[in-house]
């Protein structure tokens, strides 16, 4: 039996690349969402991937297309879904958010799921990719990394009290699945989680999909405008993971044999004040309560600010770009 999508129709055991369109510019130009599909030999669960969300971080457009492209689906069971570029307004202009003409409010995507059919471009490109995909998947790994200022490397995991208990107990599966010692941060919005601005990531794809059933997990890999190797190599054996885990893949994860943190309160640091960040850790460094993370000296050398660890903690985003101004994201610290 065929796989009908968009206009692919793949028999079991192939794989395909189409573009649909899903908006247009003044002049007529239309906005496309490239899309890749691949139909295993045996019945099995859909699972989705999507990318670039923001059009600033790469690293998981390059882990899509490379697992995609390895992927046999002779070889495969189920159906693999992936939108290597799932914000085409953000990435066309190199940000984070479409531009001010194209969104009026400058939307984060990941602030609007489920969407909305009539409302702003973002929200429309949302909407479709809700309609058309995520409403139909059984399991959603959702790639972003730290974009123009931000190295990362983590899995954020995420529910409210109205996501069902065995949609929590799968989300728990995946970011297990994945593997590899990367550290979880997880959050349960139920709670007031300030740092976090909990009422804005209502609107995140983790969260929604979880209300109506799909687990869904976010892998932040990378970032700094630069499309990092081990980052891509680490998202792409995670993804595996969970598809050997799914049943999806034949084999063995890699990776499972070490340790996992998972910080179930978190603090993001921030600057009081403006200046040059000296960094003082490493990404995913384990760092004791009171430890000195980095310093900010003015432009002239001299010392202004501190930064230290607000408990012991796993270290999950640095700051890539030196320069900082007062209320900038510095380090994002999860409690051990």
């Amino acid at each position: 039996m065929n796989f009908n999508f968009f206009n692919l129709s793949l028999k079991p055991g192939e794989k395909g690349i189409t573009r649909v369109k899903v908006a247009e510019f003044a002049d007529g130009t239309p906005i496309s969402l490239t899309v890749r599909a691949l139909v295993g030999k045996h019945e099995g669960p859909l699972f989705t991937m999507l990318g670039a969300q923001h059009g600033d971080e790469y690293n998981g457009v390059a882990a899509i297309n490379r697992l995609m492209d390895e992927l046999e689906p002779d070889k495969c069971s189920g159906v693999a879904i992936a939108v290597p570029v799932s914000n085409p307004l953000a990435f066309l202009t190199d940000n984070y958010m479409a531009p001010s003409s194209l969104g009026y409010r400058r939307l984060n995507m990941n602030s609007v799921w489920p969407g909305n059919p009539n409302g702003l471009m973002t929200e429309r490109i949302a909407a479709f990719i809700w309609e058309n995909i995520i409403k139909k998947t059984d399991y959603a790994l959702d790639f972003h990394d730290g974009g123009r200022i931000i190295l990362c490397r983590y899995i954020l995991a995420e529910h409210i009290k109205e996501t069902d208990r065995l949609v929590v107990a799968q989300i728990e599966k995946l970011y297990k699945s994945f593997g590899q010692g990367v550290p979880v941060q997880l959050l349960d919005h139920s709670e007031h989680h300030p740092k976090m601005g909990a009422l804005r990531r209502l609107g995140a794809l983790t969260i929604q999909a979880g209300l109506i059933g799909v687990p869904c997990i976010m892998a932040e890999m990378g970032g700094g405008l630069h499309i990092w190797e081990e980052h891509v190599h680490t998202a792409v054996q995670g993804a595996k993971n969970i598809m050997i885990n799914l049943g999806m893949l034949q084999g063995e994860p890699v990776g499972m044999d070490l340790d996992q943190i998972v910080s179930r309160e978190s603090a993001w640091l921030r600057a009081d004040q403006g200046g040059i960040l000296y960094n003082n850790c490493g990404l995913n460094d384990v760092v004791k309560e009171g430890s000195r993370l980095g310093i900010i000296n003015d432009i002239a050398g001299r010392k202004l600010e501190e930064i230290k660890a607000p408990f012991d903690s796993v270290v999950t985003d640095i700051r890539y770009q030196p320069k900082v101004n007062t209320g900038d994201w510095l380090y994002w610290c999860g409690k051990i």
